[in-house]
């Protein structure tokens, strides 16, 4: 068991470091075409400063040596270089970052899969009553509702309260406070920054995936080995919680595998409504700043997540049906 899952690990690996490349390559034409940071930074691009610059970032060498000279760079410890007006390493301005998008897709992720599993479990033992289709509607709706609309309502319904009540304990805008540990402070104070950032990001795709739990629910309830366990007399919330549900949770982990780029590509929105300075405040800063340095380290990052969650959803797919192989 441990071969195989050590040989499919190194084959997602292989695969994602050619994609990874592929991405890299892609992403390095575009942007370093259509980004030049002397027009942001001087009005005459030949004086001495930006002379210095155009230097530094080779600004006036062909496309295809600057994107061999930032490879060389890569794979001979300089990171992912150095922006092109201020010098300064890229990496340390976008590790902070990840680290607080990361913790926004984990709490996304998690409220998703709690509110799905509950909304599901809930619409299919009231199949049919007013509180399923209650349940069906609301879910529509918020699926329909883009991530940085519940961010901005939410923002907005947060300072409200805040005006009306005095010391209301959700942020609206800002970054948790940098800390260690797990004391009452810093955690109060990660719960106050992340809340709304996090609802706002599952309340799209915890319609969405609810009702495809439910569908994959009702599927499984349906089989043979359902109905037979049913019919030896256990209810259907005992059939739900010992047979159905592991089962139903495996086409919804496929799903949201396969999805977390739109959920990532969400978090950035929210992340960039309440200023949580994730991803997204790199990504516009350095579109800003005219620098592909820092958008490319950003877009190499991204799609090391993504492959990263399709490994893990398979993962946890073979886990959850050992019919399943990793292959």
């Amino acid at each position: 068991m441990l071969g195989a899952v050590l040989s499919f690990l190194v084959r997602r690996l292989a695969i994602g470091a050619v994609v990874i490349a592929a991405v890299s390559f892609l992403s390095w034409l575009i942007f370093a075409t259509a980004l030049n940071p002397l027009w942001v930074f001087w009005a005459d691009p030949k004086s001495p400063d930006a002379l210095a610059a155009a230097t530094r970032g080779h600004i006036h060498e062909p496309v295809l040596v600057r994107y061999w000279l930032w490879l060389k760079g890569l794979f001979s410890g300089q990171g992912f270089g150095h922006t092109v007006v201020q010098n300064t390493p890229v990496w340390p301005a976008v590790e902070p970052a990840l680290w607080r998008t990361l913790q926004l897709v984990g709490a996304s992720l998690v409220l998703v899969v709690v509110s799905s599993v509950l909304v599901a479990i809930i619409s299919v033992r009231r199949r049919g009553s007013p509180l399923d289709v209650g349940l069906r509607t609301v879910s529509y709706v918020s699926w329909a509702m883009p991530a940085f609309l519940v961010a901005l309502l939410l923002q907005q319904g947060g300072n409200a309260l805040a005006k009306q009540w005095h010391g209301y304990p959700l942020a609206i805008a800002g970054a948790p406070t940098p800390g260690l540990g797990l004391s009452w402070h810093v955690v109060t104070n990660w719960l106050a920054h992340m809340t709304l950032p996090a609802v706002a990001v599952a309340v799209g795709f915890g319609g969405a995936y609810s009702r495809y739990l439910r569908s994959s629910l009702l599927t499984t309830l349906a089989l043979p080995y359902a109905t037979v366990a049913e019919a030896k007399g256990l209810s259907k919330a005992q059939v739900i919680r010992r047979h159905a549900l592991r089962n139903a949770l495996v086409p919804f982990t496929a799903a949201i595998a396969l999805d977390f780029g739109t959920v990532f590509t969400a978090t950035l929105a929210a992340d960039y409504v309440f200023g949580l300075g994730g991803l997204a405040s790199v990504f516009l800063n350095g579109a800003f700043a005219g620098d592909p340095f820092v958008i490319e380290a950003e877009v190499i990052v991204a799609a090391g997540l993504v492959i990263v969650a399709g490994i893990v959803g398979e993962v946890v797919c073979a886990w959850l049906d050992p019919r399943a192989r990793l292959a």
